[in-house]
């Protein structure tokens, strides 16, 4: 008779990597704007929260407008991922968006904030859950107001 035995420790090390290499390769995605790449990291039943929304979107399609969105207001879009870590299934990310706004975007109650035509950079946080490969939750935290703000 054989008795296996998972050590617990290296399995939630190999699920730690998986997570991180699901999240890196998620912002591999958005800087080569590969919108099918991107929706396919997300699981059927994702919720995705931003400062641009009004209300969480649900569901692969809905995140990939998000990104769309961005795209059509800031063409030449980099977000950079600056520190990913986390535990488990969840993980956060500092990031940088970078890039001309050069098309209208809207904050969270729907005021559009008109393209500047100047090269923005704004710092963010992402902090997302994880299930089965797949991310679940998405919540990115940026101040998109900067956007609007006269430069000194």
């Amino acid at each position: 008779m054989q008795h296996w035995c998972f050590d617990v420790h290296d399995t939630g090390v190999q699920m730690k990597k998986a997570n991180h290499k699901l999240i890196q390769a998620r912002y591999e995605a958005v800087n080569a704007h590969d919108f099918e790449r991107f929706q396919s990291f997300y699981a059927d039943s994702v919720v995705w929260r931003d400062p641009g929304i009004s209300r969480p979107v649900k569901g692969p399609r809905a995140v990939r407008k998000r990104l769309e969105c961005w795209i059509g207001a800031v063409p030449n879009l980099k977000w950079q991922l600056d520190e990913l870590f986390g535990e488990g299934d969840r993980l956060c990310a500092q990031f940088t968006f970078s890039g001309t706004h050069r098309g209208v975007l809207t904050d969270g109650r729907g005021r559009e904030l008109a393209p500047t035509n100047r090269a923005i950079r704004l710092h963010g946080v992402g902090v997302y859950a994880v299930s089965e490969g797949k991310i679940v939750d998405s919540r990115i935290y940026f101040d998109l107001l900067g956007l609007a703000a006269p430069r000194p």
